[in-house]
């Protein structure tokens, strides 16, 4: 058996590298959502909108294959009951190859703005 040993790797041109048949996630992020939203750490995400009340929009620097992938994530803070982040399926553009809105309500189900956002794409990448 062989190790390969390396501090980087990157694609021919320079960029990321592309997996295949990998089971690493795509896309995460971790940020604020309370007050001025913050990334607080990503993986491939070029920017998060703030899309109202315990909504947002993180978009991927490099997009899905298409809008059939699988889409998690969690929310909490500290003086608050957990939050349930679900993806919206109201509109076919809250989900597309290049971008996810994840929305968050609380307990008792109103949509609500959480310290804590995790978010998480297995799928793969165009």
């Amino acid at each position: 058996m062989s190790t390969l040993k390396a501090d980087t790797l990157q694609s021919t041109g320079g960029g990321a590298v592309t997996l295949t048949k990998q089971s690493a996630a795509k896309v995460w992020i971790n940020f604020n959502g309370t007050g001025t939203v913050a990334i607080r750490d990503s993986f491939n995400i070029s920017g998060l909108a703030d899309s109202g009340t315990g909504a947002y929009t993180p978009a991927y620097s490099n997009t899905m294959s298409n809008a059939v992938y699988c889409a998690t994530g969690c929310a909490d803070a500290p003086s608050a009951a957990v939050g349930v982040v679900h993806i919206p399926q109201t509109a076919d553009s809250n989900k597309t190859a290049g971008q996810c809105m994840i929305g968050c309500t609380n307990v008792s189900g109103s949509s609500t703005d959480m310290s804590q956002y995790s978010y998480l794409v297995q799928g793969d990448l165009a």
